[in-house]
Parts: structure tokens; C-alpha cells; sequence
């Protein structure tokens, strides 16, 4: 598995969205089915011999290969919606702080042990947010999942020592 392949994939834009940060742009990676395929693969490894019930997907860079991961691994998918009034039914929402701003996140409720999923880790306040409202609603957090963390952060994540970092 040529994780080095994957990396070099990875596009830097600086300033972006807003003076000051850094955008980590996985886009050729996700245009690529062998880079994509050789992350899935690394993804798996991670996480084959944790018992978990569900993928949390954060949206929505987390549905895309949140969602081959799930197939792949035959698990159920909970959306972790960043937007209100996407979900029907009941539901849970949190406000938690980003990099530049603070957003909103939903999730249906239910139960079951969920493994989070999201592309980038930055401050941790997307993935605190996740971890928070999936407990409000009924899950159980037990791990994360991470294709990359930004180092320029002080990350400050909840489920920070139950994380794994892909690339």
C-alpha cells in the first residue's frame, strides 16, 4: 500500500476560505480511484477490529469516502448534518466552534456504538460537536477516524485519544 502515492495527491491553498487558514484540498485524491482505493484500504486497516455498529459521517467531505467505507465494511451510516432542517424526525443539534466560526450540527437519534468519520481535524470543534450531539441523540462514541489532521492547530478534541489519523 503506497500511502505516499495518496499524499502527493493533496493540494495546499493558503487563505482560504477566510485570511489566515489553510485549506488541505483532498479533491485530486477523491478524482483518483487508485489514491481512493488505497485509502479506503488504509481506512479498513484502521478500524477492521474495532466493534462498532455505525459510521458517524460529518458532512459532508465524510459522506464520500465515509460511504465506500461503510459498504465496504457492511456497516449502517448515521449523517452528522452540519445545516438545520435536513434531518426529518427526532432529532438532536449542537452549536460548536470551528477555525473560523462556529457552526450547527444534527443528528437524528437512535443508539448503537459509532465510529466518527471526517476528512480533516483541525481544531477538533467539528469532531467535539459530532462526539456531543451523537451522545445527546442516543449513541455511543467509542472512535474517530481522520484521513488527516492539520498540524497548524492546537487541537483540542474529545476524542482525541481514541483517534486515528490515515495519512
Amino acid at each position: 500500500m503506497n500511502l505516499e502515492y495518496v499524499k502527493n495527491k493533496i493540494e495546499f491553498y493558503q487563505d482560504f476560505p477566510i485570511k489566515g487558514v489553510e485549506y488541505i484540498d483532498l479533491n485530486p485524491i477523491y478524482n483518483d480511484p487508485k489514491a481512493r482505493d488505497i485509502l479506503v484500504d488504509k481506512c479498513i486497516e484502521l478500524i477492521n477490529n474495532i466493534k462498532f455498529d455505525y459510521l458517524a459521517l460529518i458532512e459532508s467531505r465524510g459522506f464520500l469516502i465515509g460511504s465506500i467505507l461503510a459498504d465496504k465494511l457492511n456497516k449502517g451510516i448515521v449523517l452528522c448534518r452540519s445545516k438545520k432542517n435536513r434531518l426529518p424526525g427526532k432529532i438532536q443539534t449542537v452549536r460548536h466552534k470551528l477555525e473560523y466560526g462556529e457552526a450547527v450540527m444534527q443528528v437524528q437519534e437512535g443508539d448503537g456504538k459509532v465510529l466518527i468519520f471526517d476528512d480533516v481535524l483541525a481544531t477538533g470543534g467539528t469532531a467535539n460537536g459530532a462526539f456531543k450531539v451523537l451522545s445527546l441523540s442516543g449513541y455511543t462514541p467509542i472512535h474517530s477516524l481522520f484521513l488527516v489532521e492539520l498540524s497548524q492547530f492546537d487541537v483540542r478534541c474529545d476524542t482525541k485519544y481514541n483517534s486515528a489519523i490515515v495519512l
